[in-house]
């Protein structure tokens, strides 16, 4: 896909969301000649550094008047950037990610499925019909089980489409009551026609970690360290860059480069993506890609010579990629559902190389609303800091 301007002419970014990314792409830029325009509803965490639009784009004079305001399009929401590309494209304005992989990879029956036609690695899965009532899958599920055609271990159902930070996945293991599976069949023929679902196989891995790069429209491509990610109720809790060698071998770091490198070039990515992975005694295995800049990036902000964020403002425009070599150790841990108390916020303003980022978003459980990034010479001294910050931060332990 050709931009319809030069590198030079696209200095003004329309956001689709205004959330923390969209927050966080606009400060990779400060100091720049640029300029950022996000759609989202009042009050976004990402208005105070962007210029706020929040009209209703579904109305075509206002999808017009945005356009009439930037030079190119990316988004922070996936959703939106589906919903609306085509009306931009429309507009003689590009989009990206192309929207068209962002629906591939927004639907995980479809994402594993063009993964393994790549000849990626995936954990072995099965579509539940969406004729099926709940009787039929509650037997499909006993079947499944009981078979271990997917895994010996148990299942994952998870919904087709939507759902994050665990949500929408149901975890069933070998030995689980038919009694409590008729009853989650009930609940899951609610959302078998819409949004659709699919059986995993429960893998049994070593650790989950991810790959981060950036491809840019003249086809530019660099990737960032796998990062070691640690999750906690399901939603990532600390992210950690490099990892330890006695952890992961180089086999394996390359064989990551591999797999993000030919998803990116076979559907001619331009942007940021994150491939998420899991670690098994047979190599790596895909768990799902993320068409965006990532939650386990944000330690590149600090943590690398150029972050996820300003690679992927710089792959939109055509601009050259920065250098993506890491920073010593670093690591992220995220704040999620409160706020550190007085004595953790003045030891991150007074402790070299501790980085706070909060995102002006209403406090809720099991909400992300900011993060903390260590950087370290060592490894040593970045595990001294993370604990340190765990015991002031109280609630994580």
């Amino acid at each position: 896909m050709s931009t319809k301007k030069t590198s030079d002419e696209i200095n003004k970014i329309g956001i689709l969301g205004g959330g923390q990314l969209a927050k966080m792409l606009a400060e990779s830029c400060a100091g720049e000649d640029l300029s950022f325009i996000s759609a989202d509803v009042a009050g976004s965490c990402a208005f105070k550094v962007t210029k706020p639009f929040t009209k209703d784009l579904s109305l075509g004079e206002n999808l017009d008047e945005f356009c009439e305001l930037v030079d190119v399009v990316t988004f922070d929401s996936e959703h939106l950037g589906v919903e609306f590309a085509n009306g931009i494209i429309k507009r003689e304005l590009d989009v990206f990610p192309d929207y068209r992989f962002v629906q591939l990879s927004g639907d995980r029956f479809k994402e594993k499925t063009e993964l393994n036609r790549l000849g990626i690695s995936t954990a072995p899965f099965i579509k539940i019909d969406k004729n099926l009532n709940s009787d039929e899958i509650s037997k499909l599920i006993i079947n499944t089980l009981s078979s271990k055609n997917l895994s010996d271990s148990g299942i994952v159902i998870k919904t087709r489409h939507g759902g994050y930070d665990g949500k929408g996945q149901w975890v069933l293991k070998n030995g689980i009551l038919d009694s409590e599976i008729k009853n989650l069949a009930i609940e899951l023929s609610k959302l078998n026609s819409n949004p659709g679902l699919i059986i995993e196989g429960l893998i049994n891995f070593g650790f989950e970690c991810s790959i981060i790069a950036s491809r840019s429209l003249n086809g530019e491509f660099i990737t960032w360290p796998l990062i070691h990610n640690i999750h906690k109720d399901s939603i990532l809790d600390i992210s950690r860059c490099p990892i330890n060698k006695e952890t992961l071998n180089y086999a394996d770091e390359k064989n990551a480069q591999k797999i993000v490198k030919t998803i990116c070039e076979e559907h001619n990515y331009v942007g940021t993506i994150c491939v998420e992975l899991v670690c098994t005694d047979t190599g790596l295995i895909v768990n799902e890609i993320a068409p965006r800049v990532h939650n386990s990036g944000h330690l590149t902000i600090e943590g690398s010579v150029t972050s996820q964020f300003k690679n992927h403002i710089n792959a939109i425009r055509g601009q050259e990629l920065g250098p993506s070599d890491i920073i010593g150790s670093c690591a992220m841990i995220n704040i999620v559902g409160y706020r550190p108390n007085d004595e953790a916020l003045n030891y991150f303003e007074e402790t070299k190389c501790v980085y706070f980022h909060w995102y002006n978003k209403e406090v809720r459980p099991k909400r992300k609303v900011g993060h903390i990034t260590i950087v370290a010479e060592n490894d040593l001294e970045l595990e001294s800091k993370i604990d340190h910050i765990n015991m002031l931060l109280g609630i994580r332990n």
